[in-house]
């Protein structure tokens, strides 16, 4: 697939079958915070992971997989084709550590990207889930979101200086998140 040219997905693969989703980035965010909230019954959450599809699969199960695949975008591909690029291999690498949350972070990323795009993403009538990702991904470095993923994905034992080690661990603690947020991992996990 090559997004210059060609249009950004609006279906999943299942069974052979192109199934309709929903891909507004507002909406999987939501799915994304109903995924991790403690508070939601399993059965209540398969309930309204249905609802990111336009008409019903016929296996869930696969269905999930799908729509993890998109909502992670693990692969660049025709989906009923079964011609698959992978966009990185996931095999067992470790879980990455959070350094962003779309909750608490909200005002960082929305003040960034009026910034860097003069996009507001609070008005916006649409976005695709994959154009979210991308913009987010290029945000300039100056920008406080990318600053705060910056300081949170900082190895300290990497940092030879003991007062910078100090101060980049003191930046850490100031903005870390809670321990319950969801990686792309996670998220993917959380389908299976």
């Amino acid at each position: 697939m090559n997004l210059f040219y060609e249009e950004y997905p609006t279906t999943v693969c299942v069974d052979g079958n192109e199934v309709p989703i929903i891909t507004d980035f507002r909406e999987i965010v939501k799915l994304i915070d109903m995924l991790k909230a403690e508070d939601i019954e399993p059965r209540e959450k398969m309930y309204f992971l249905l609802q990111y599809f336009k008409e019903q699969p016929e296996d869930f199960e696969k269905a999930a997989d799908a729509l993890s695949d998109f909502v992670t975008m693990k692969t660049f591909y025709d989906p009923c084709m079964g011609d698959c690029e992978t966009e990185e291999e996931i095999g067992d690498e470790e879980p990455r550590k959070d350094v962003y949350s779309f909750a608490i972070d909200y005002p960082f990323i929305f003040s960034a990207f009026l910034q860097d795009y003069g996009i507001n993403i609070r008005t916006i009538q649409y976005m695709h889930w994959w154009e979210f990702r991308m913009l987010f991904s290029g945000l300039s470095e100056n920008t406080e979101i990318k600053q705060r993923i910056l300081y949170r994905s900082t190895d300290l034992s990497k940092i030879k200086d003991k007062e910078e080690r100090k101060r980049i661990a003191k930046i850490q603690r100031s903005i870390r998140l809670p321990d319950a947020e969801l990686t792309d991992y996670d998220i993917g996990n959380a389908f299976i």
